[in-house]
């Protein structure tokens, strides 16, 4: 379990850059006005593909919108969007996880801050792993994609939209990956629990992407072997080193979770 200090530094580095900032009233009616003309939007989506949904508002510190359609989470809405509702979710976090996921979620919000601008906010992306409790009881893997939906009026982040994916299916234990996909890079770490501390993990290599493609259309080791005019032994190198990098239980895991985080 963290300690305080951490918390504590997650929650200043998460309020502090927007609580310098004073968004006019026009601007703060002018983004309500847009969020909520997503709900309709956001409902048929949580309802056909499974995601919990959320949008976080940095201003007032809280989650202003939930949906969770196909009880990804099962909660009641009314928890997430209570004034504790940040509170709430974090405490549903597995402890084994929490450290990974507060360090992880402190690095992709330093990349939010310094790289998100009014012309790209919806262009970057950043794909955040953990596991949580469910209404149930129980524990699943998530995968939560993040990204901001709208700036303040000096070009700082004030919401983010969040989709919440179960992919235990996908993933092996002990993994908490973040993988952040922007216009012109990828940026990936993971939390080595072994270790207790964040590494860099090198993003695909030009091969590793030929093969990863080749293998998402369904061809054999041999098969890719011969369109590279590599041996198959090669192949078989590349495809352990891909699982390996994305702590996928299987090659089909692997390809699923690739399309989701953009690496495919």
């Amino acid at each position: 379990m963290p300690d305080k200090s951490l918390h504590e530094k997650i929650n200043q580095y998460w309020y502090k850059p927007l609580n310098e900032r004073k968004p006019s009233i026009q601007f703060i009616a002018s983004f309500k006005e847009n969020w909520q003309n997503l709900i309709p939007l956001l409902e048929q989506i949580s309802t056909q593909n499974a995601v919990f949904i959320f949008i976080y508002n940095t201003i007032i510190k809280r989650f202003i919108y939930v949906v969770d359609k196909r009880k990804v989470a099962g909660y009641d809405a009314a928890l997430y969007l209570a004034e504790n509702g940040f509170e709430f979710t974090m405490s549903k976090m597995h402890p084994d996880y929490l450290r990974a996921l507060l360090l992880l979620q402190e690095k992709a919000l330093g990349y939010l801050f310094e790289h998100v601008k009014p012309d790209n906010r919806d262009q970057i992306i950043a794909n955040l792993e953990g596991v949580y409790k469910k209404y149930t009881g129980e524990y699943f893997h998530f995968l939560q994609q993040t990204v901001c939906l709208e700036t303040d009026e000096g070009g700082a982040p004030v919401l983010f939209l969040g989709h919440v994916h179960n992919v235990t299916y996908l993933k092996k234990n002990r993994t908490c990956n973040l993988v952040i996909t922007a216009p012109n890079e990828i940026k990936w770490w993971r939390f080595n629990f072994d270790r207790d501390c964040i590494e860099p993990v090198q993003p695909l290599s030009k091969q590793e992407k030929k093969v990863l493609s080749l293998l998402a259309e369904g061809k054999s080791s041999k098969e890719i072997a011969n369109a590279l005019f590599v041996s198959s032994h090669t192949v078989d190198t590349h495809r352990r080193h891909l699982l390996e990098k994305t702590n996928c239980i299987d090659t089909t895991g692997m390809i699923t979770y690739a399309k989701l985080v953009g690496l495919l």
